[in-house]
């Protein structure tokens, strides 16, 4: 059954704490300092009691001593060693399992009038919608557009051909082929509601950035 650890919360002089010696994970000072000096420093470093060692926030803590801090929140763990290294590597592991709904967070990003303190940068920002667009650049394909010698397209044969016919070329053109359109939406609402309407007509859709 889960229990809380036995912990203790209190301010900690910077210097009198210990990074774990085992500790894997390599962090990047110079952003988490960035943002202790836009956002101050917030939340706590996690410390095993019996030694003042650092399970948890050891670049944060690094981050705090750039920035002059003379202490620091600590939550004091009273635990030993073994469950000391165990807690490092699952703060470290379950931190990283994981990934982001890019739209969303793209979208969350661009909310903001600039990205400091936040560890994202323009480039990030960039990189974000180029992923994107490369994902969604797929044209909407209905699953049930007639295929070349009857049938339906998803069971269209998939050999290549250099060209692809022109619209009302259908019944002329010899390869089996998968049509698609593109939409264009005046905005991102009428985008979703019109992808929930061809969704339930039996289409395959993706939407287009």
């Amino acid at each position: 059954m889960a229990k809380i650890a036995l912990q203790e919360y209190r301010m900690v002089a910077v210097g009198d704490l210990e990074p774990h010696p085992d500790n894997p994970h390599r962090g990047d000072v110079d952003v988490i300092a960035k943002s202790i000096e836009k956002n101050g420093f917030y939340g706590t470093i996690l410390v095993q009691k019996s030694r003042m060692r650092i399970i948890a926030g050891e670049h944060r803590w690094r981050g705090a001593k750039a920035k002059g801090l003379a202490q620091v929140p600590a939550l004091i763990l009273d635990v030993d060693d073994d469950a000391a290294l165990r807690i490092l590597l699952a703060d470290n592991r379950t931190a990283e399992i994981g990934g982001y709904d890019d739209q969303a967070l793209t979208e969350l990003l661009r909310s903001l009038n600039h990205l400091d303190g936040t560890g994202w940068t323009e480039q990030d920002l960039d990189d974000l919608a180029d992923a994107i667009a490369a994902d969604n650049a797929v044209a909407l394909t209905p699953d049930r557009a007639p295929a070349s010698g009857g049938g339906r397209a998803d069971q269209a044969g998939t050999d290549d051909e250099e060209e692809l016919p022109e619209p009302g070329d259908a019944e002329t053109y010899t390869r089996p082929v998968v049509w698609g359109v593109v939409v264009t939406c005046e905005n991102e609402a009428e985008q979703i509601e019109l992808l929930g309407r061809m969704v339930e007509q039996g289409y395959k859709v993706r939407a287009l950035m």
